[in-house]
């Protein structure tokens, strides 16, 4: 089992849980996606072996989309997910431990779409693998 998988797809059942739709890309116009939601981004494993066990630090970063209406929302939302990095995860295989002084917070305005503004806020939560 991969620990940064196993993290990933806890975190897709924990934002979920808090009632936000949860896409594992960024959906496609044909998926017809609803503001708010949670695309999860980059996954990155830091690994430390040590002789006897696998240890390392995983920072997996959410996207949070909203359109013009939405920024308190999306800021609410990035608030929410920051108390998810600032606890322990278990999952069946590993122990996650969040590091929340390493967490990174933004939220730019995008304006990729045409005639449209969108806020997209992103959050890059940090855990040890214990």
């Amino acid at each position: 089992m991969n620990p940064s998988q196993e993290l990933f797809d806890q975190l897709m059942i924990e934002c979920e849980n808090l009632g936000y739709t949860v896409y594992d890309h960024l959906p496609l116009e044909s998926e017809n996606a609803k503001y708010p939601f949670i695309a999860m981004g980059m996954t990155q494993l830091l690994p430390v072996t040590y002789k006897d066990a696998l240890g390392g630090r995983i920072s997996q970063t959410l996207d949070v989309w909203g359109d013009a209406e939405n920024r308190p929302l999306v800021t609410k939302v990035i608030n929410q997910l920051s108390l998810l990095g600032a606890g322990a995860i278990r999952t069946k295989h590993f122990h996650f431990v969040g590091r929340p002084a390493a967490q990174d917070q933004q939220i730019l305005t995008d304006t990729s779409v045409p005639d449209t503004v969108l806020y997209h806020g992103v959050i890059t939560l940090v855990f040890n693998l214990n």
